[in-house]
């Protein structure tokens, strides 16, 4: 009788458990079959070991990604873990400069309890993740912490700056000249020199978008202006009103060879089906879109028109021309790179950062018609600066489908 042959002997002395490569339960991604040899050719050590801790809203997922090029600056072999909540796990997937993807779950702070790391990062002011910064075994961490009373503190000197912000009004209102990437720059302990954020849509994710734009007649000669209408639940005011939307609609869309779509999320389902009603000729994109699959929406437009959301941060890092629309949030705070331009209210008032606001006309009133539209024809005939091509070595782990 012919007996199956044992299984070879592993030692576990012989494993390489800090390479890239190893996986553990499966042969190495590099292909090495068998326990690791002695002097592997694919051996590539996970070096300086960094978690990056962002759970906040979803346009502060991706602006908080302009972190990335300066820490592989400043620690090129480094290892890169990023937990997020699963939108942000899915809208970050692809990126080159993330070695892993873990949605925030029981299963992540499982392991993350066990593993160590060399540098802890944690930039949302909240209790839930700077305790998970606190729980995570490290040599070092830097941005915001817990205490033992359950309140939020910064845990290096460097960022104490970014922590007062969110305790003196005037100072973030009308004090505060520096962007949000210089101000978690300079929180970490970083040195700033102009990086920004990227996101990089998959093929399958622009094979979607062109799938949408075909249905809708689009033709690759067309000019394509977005106007993303919507500007989420938590401030009062941060949407430009409906009628100007349609005003600004009725005008693009008299003209030719420029195609006006509307952009938005379920919560702006029906306010888009009512511009495009009114407003014969406007496309209506649809509202049910996986992140990156908007992503790749917003990457086929000339322009976008949008409140400070995450339409805006996605125009940002795909480079893609953006009219952004200020009312009751810091301007400046959010860095176009040179691509695009701010409109901001000129109310006293503003900005407040209020939930509510009974005032009439408010802040968004404010911004003329006649000024955005004036944004929109330099924009839409400046060039566009070309994207590196995305390389990475490895995929994404722990990614949520």
């Amino acid at each position: 009788m012919n007996r199956p042959a044992p299984p070879s002997s592993c030692d576990p002395a012989r494993l390489r458990l800090d390479c890239r490569q190893y996986r553990g339960d499966r042969p190495c991604r590099a292909g090495v079959q068998g326990v690791c040899p002695t002097a592997c050719p694919a051996y590539d050590p996970m070096g300086f070991r960094i978690l990056v801790i962002k759970l906040g809203a979803l346009g502060d997922v991706i602006r908080t990604a302009a972190l990335l090029p300066g820490l592989k600056e400043t620690w090129p072999a480094s290892h890169i873990t990023w937990v997020s909540r699963p939108s942000g796990v899915r809208m970050l997937a692809h990126h080159p400069q993330i070695d892993r993807l873990l949605p925030l779950d029981a299963e992540t702070l499982a392991h993350l309890e066990v593993e160590r790391f060399d540098l802890v990062l944690s930039l949302d002011k909240e209790p839930g993740p700077a305790g998970l910064a606190m729980r995570v075994p490290a040599a070092q961490r830097r941005g915001i912490g817990l205490s033992r009373y359950g309140t939020v503190y910064p845990l290096n000197p460097e960022c104490a700056p970014y922590f007062a912000l969110g305790l003196d009004d005037e100072q973030k209102f009308r004090g505060n000249t520096q962007s949000y990437p210089q101000l978690i720059y300079q929180a970490l302990g970083l040195t700033y020199a102009g990086q920004r954020y990227e996101l990089f849509p998959a093929p399958t994710d622009r094979a979607h978008a062109a799938a949408v734009w075909n249905a809708l007649g689009v033709r690759p000669a067309d000019a394509v202006v977005g106007l993303n209408t919507g500007a989420g639940r938590v401030f009062a005011n941060k949407n430009w009103p409906e009628e100007r939307f349609a005003a600004l609609a009725r005008r693009l869309a008299r003209r030719t060879g420029v195609r006006v779509a509307l952009l938005g999320g379920p919560d702006e389902q029906a306010l888009n089906a009512r511009i495009a009603r009114a407003c014969p000729g406007v496309l209506d994109t649809g509202s049910t879109h996986a992140e990156l699959q908007f992503a790749a929406l917003v990457e086929r437009c000339g322009v976008v028109v949008t409140g400070d959301t995450m339409a805006l941060h996605v125009a940002v890092a795909l480079r893609v021309p953006v009219v952004a629309l200020f009312g009751p949030t810091c301007a400046q705070e959010i860095d176009l790179f040179g691509c695009g331009e701010r409109i901001v209210t000129g109310l006293p008032c503003s900005p407040c950062y209020r939930r509510e606001c009974d005032r009439t006309p408010n802040c968004m009133d404010d911004i003329d018609l006649e000024r955005v539209l004036a944004a929109v024809d330099r924009w839409l005939t400046a060039p566009r600066t070309p994207r590196a091509p995305a390389v990475r070595a490895l995929p994404v782990l722990g990614a949520v489908p």
